[in-house]
């Protein structure tokens, strides 16, 4: 029974080492696989063939359209002043800017008055005594045919008198004109961009005390390439034409601003530091209430720098490609179906900020790709992933 015991574990590992030695040599070696090579992995994009409208991008400083110095007609001391009559005070057309004093003016009036009056006066005797003068002569030289001398019926004195009546007259008038302008209106609709009044203070006529600019427009002159000319609308003098239309933005604040305006004309002449033509872009009611907000911002101000994109002509069948997937000697990468790369060179018409417009070389359908890669060849096989979005 001991001896059972003894033998029993000795027989269990001697079965055990048994059984493996009999798997290990009945297992089957694993045969190596060779991994197919699948190429980089590179994000394509699908081409699509459409039209497009150019935009020609720029920038410039916002200026106003209209700019006058406020200068008085006539002298006086300033006896009223708008309370808006500050630097940044908006007016509407005709609005009291403000007034000098007019009793020396009101005088003026009355005294040239009187002295209408004294001229009409002489005017009418001198009429009278002309007609009896000319009565008289021609009783006593009836049937003669000769002309009275000049001076016997009064007309050198006639002419005298009415001129003496008609300077009277426009004496009255101007002393008129010279009271109207003791009160000093807005020219336009403006804000005050200076100003140097104060009540009771003395002005001298001819004298500017004061600088508005105008509100209902505003202007950006933006400087061009002479190329980008081609493909805007620029009016000339002259030659009635619609200018191109133009988006203007402002970037503050995390917010976009936008404004909407046009081309309205081109400054005569080439800048000479950077040979680049400028057109003019005009915006009208850039201080409209209508916007939304109360943020200084919602205005588009005299001094701000802004970016402008004028829209230009539109160009039919082209391809963009984003300028990330050009590369040298303009060329860029396609995928066939066989995920194999072609270098493929292109026929650019237009370069813009983000893409670039390809007339031929490319097709609709076709797959560009988008990833840089070092060693690109002709040929090469790639793992292509669809960007998302197309």
């Amino acid at each position: 029974m001991r001896m059972k015991r003894a033998i029993l574990p000795v027989l269990v590992i001697v079965i055990a080492m048994g059984l493996t030695f009999v798997l290990v040599k009945s297992r089957q070696v694993p045969k190596p696989q060779e991994m197919p090579h699948l190429g980089p992995l590179v994000k394509v994009a699908e081409l699509v063939k459409a039209s497009r409208q150019v935009v020609v991008s720029g920038t410039g400083t916002v200026q106003a359209r209209f700019e006058v110095n406020i200068t008085p007609q006539v002298k006086g001391r300033v006896s009223e002043l708008s309370p808006r009559m500050v630097a940044g005070g908006i007016f509407r057309k005709d609005e009291l800017l403000f007034a000098i004093e007019d009793v020396d003016y009101r005088l003026a009036i009355d005294l040239a008055r009187a002295n209408l009056a004294q001229a009409e006066y002489e005017l009418l005797r001198n009429e009278n005594l002309a007609e009896v003068a000319r009565n008289e002569w021609q009783t006593l030289n009836s049937g003669s045919g000769e002309e009275p001398n000049p001076l016997v019926v009064y007309e050198p004195q006639l002419k005298s008198a009415r001129a003496q009546r008609d300077a009277t007259q426009a004496n009255v008038k101007q002393a008129e004109l010279n009271l109207h302008r003791t009160r000093v209106f807005a020219p336009f609709n403006c804000y005050v961009r200076s100003e140097q009044l104060g009540i009771g203070q003395f002005l001298n006529a001819g004298s500017p005390v004061a600088t508005v600019a105008g509100t209902d427009q505003v202007e950006i002159v933006v400087p061009l390439p002479l190329d980008e000319l081609a493909w805007l609308q620029v009016p000339r003098n002259g030659v009635p034409q619609e200018g191109s239309l133009a988006k203007i933005e402002l970037q503050s604040g995390g917010q976009t601003f936008h404004w909407q305006g046009v081309i309205t004309r081109a400054l005569g002449e080439i800048d000479p530091r950077n040979r680049m033509a400028r057109v003019v872009v005009t915006v009208a009611d850039p201080f409209s209430t209508d916007r939304k907000g109360t943020s200084l911002l919602n205005e588009l101000l005299p001094g701000m720098f802004v970016e402008v994109h004028l829209q230009g002509e539109d160009i039919s069948d082209v391809i963009a490609v984003p300028r990330g997937a050009m590369h040298d000697n303009e060329t860029v990468w396609i995928v066939d179906d066989e995920n194999r790369m072609h270098i493929r060179e292109v026929d650019i018409i237009r370069r813009e900020r983000d893409e670039v417009l390809v007339r031929s070389g490319l097709a609709a359908g076709e797959k560009i790709v988008l990833t840089n890669l070092t060693g690109a060849a002709d040929g090469m096989l790639l793992r292509p992933q669809l960007r998302e979005g197309n």
